[in-house]
């Protein structure tokens, strides 16, 4: 009987040892594995590396200016949107903040289809008969307080300044610059928003 019980211990400690070399070999494999098998040296540029589609569309969408030199839209032609408008409700004095149909195709559109022929330089030259500028910015702070903080409301806070398209006598359109862009965010049939005397 002693021997089939030594024969069995001596089983046992083999099993032992040779899961025990597995387990050394395995632990030198996964240590071995973190270190990458072939180094690839970085990009010169040290920018991520792209699938071929990719890289084309980075590439022209680079070739694209984001901005003119030196930050300014005035050698840029005017365009315009009207996805930031703001046409919820009325104001106090009771004119809708929505335009009509008939405003948007006879007055609006109409206006800045023409803004859009000219650059923001030609805009910025556009004088009245008294010589004051037709179109220009305003600063936030000077507009009637419901209308600033129908601005804050709209989460507009970034934005410290209006722009201000005057279309026929006392018709004005405001709204906001982002490099050459104008999102109209107000019609303003009264010249209410900025009233003068």
């Amino acid at each position: 009987m002693g021997s089939k019980s030594e024969a069995r211990k001596i089983r046992k400690a083999q099993k032992v040892q040779r899961f025990n070399e597995r387990k050394e070999k395995s632990l030198e494999t996964a240590i071995a594995d973190r270190m990458p098998r072939v180094r690839d040296e970085p990009k010169e540029d040290g920018g991520p590396r792209v699938s071929g589609a990719l890289a084309n569309r980075i590439e022209s969408f680079q070739k694209q200016p984001r901005a003119q030199k030196g930050g300014s839209r005035f050698s840029c032609k005017v365009t315009w949107c009207d996805s930031r408008a703001d046409l919820d409700g009325a104001w106090t004095w009771g004119e809708p903040r929505l335009w009509t149909t008939a405003e948007w195709s006879d007055e609006i559109e109409p206006a800045f289809h023409h803004f859009q022929c000219l650059t923001w330089g030609e805009v910025d030259k556009m004088a009245s008969g008294s010589g004051h500028k037709m179109h220009h910015e305003h600063e936030i702070d000077d507009l009637i307080k419901e209308a600033k903080d129908r601005w804050l409301s709209l989460g507009l806070e970034q934005y410290d300044t209006v722009f201000r398209f005057r279309l026929d006598g006392r018709k004005r359109v405001w709204g906001l610059i982002v490099q050459a862009h104008f999102h109209i965010v107000w019609w303003d049939r009264k010249h209410k928003i900025y009233p003068v005397d």
